[in-house]
């Protein structure tokens, strides 16, 4: 008789896996499988054609409604106004503001635009001496902000309505920081707007150099300082740094930042 030594040790059986069809028949099987498939195919349907249904901000794949609210991806839609200068112009034809077509004024490359627009009539009134031009991008950006953003901050926190955004202008052939070298300014190719203030319709001017002072005004200017960077690619604000202490700089270029 073997030793125990001698025997060779049975390897331990291994366990069974469920049978989640419960020992059903091929064909059963293949239904059931089936069935499975359609009612994930039927969700899949109802959700594309829920989403079909929703405004044009509320799709991925919507175009740029410059009169609806801030939806999803309103920001996407307006950022890609950058590149398609048609949609973008048919965008501001497709809302109530007015404007007019304008060339470049520079000869300098970095200092041109696609689909230029001067706004002469917009939600709400830019302060003389002219009215500001814009690329388009930036143009589309501004009436939904003036809209959605301006407005309701205003009717929330000062008991009046904005008459007129006070700026320092859109346009300007420099260099960021006014330097010699290094990386162009938004304001070069007219994509960015520098807002110094907010008159309002009781006459009262609500300035950004007022940032700090507290209670309404340091309330209404923060609100649209934070909700600005729903709409603008960039915003810049008295918290970034000493050279924006007395305006929002708000542009549509290719680098994000909201401070």
């Amino acid at each position: 008789m073997p030793s125990p030594e001698n025997k060779r040790a049975r390897p331990p059986a291994k366990a069974r896996k469920p049978d989640v069809w419960g020992g059903s028949s091929l064909p059963v099987q293949i239904a059931l499988r089936g069935s499975i498939l359609i009612f994930a195919l039927l969700g899949v349907l109802g959700v594309f054609f829920y989403i079909e249904q929703l405004p044009d901000g509320g799709k991925a794949w919507g175009e740029a409604d410059l009169e609806e609210p801030i939806r999803l991806f309103t920001s996407e839609h307006i950022r890609a106004l950058r590149d398609d200068p048609q949609a973008c112009l048919a965008a501001l034809d497709g809302s109530n503001m007015s404007y007019e077509n304008v060339t470049p004024r520079s000869s300098t490359p970095e200092c041109r635009w696609q689909a230029g627009v001067q706004i002469s009539g917009s939600n709400l009134d830019y302060a003389a001496p002219e009215p500001p031009v814009a690329s388009c991008a930036l143009a589309a950006a501004l009436y939904i902000w003036e809209r959605e953003i301006v407005a309701p901050a205003a009717a929330r926190h000062l008991d009046a309505e904005v008459e007129e955004i006070l700026h320092y202008g859109t346009y300007n052939c420099r260099r960021e920081n006014g330097s010699q070298a290094g990386r162009w300014s938004q304001h070069a190719g007219a994509n960015a707007i520098d807002v110094s203030g907010f008159r309002l319709t009781d006459g009262r001017i609500v300035g950004v150099h007022r940032w700090d002072n507290g209670g309404a005004d340091t309330a209404f200017l923060t609100e649209v300082r934070d909700r600005s960077c729903e709409i603008f690619t960039g915003v810049l604000g008295p918290e970034y740094n000493d050279a924006h202490a007395d305006h929002f700089h708000l542009d549509m270029g290719p680098w994000e930042i909201c401070s």
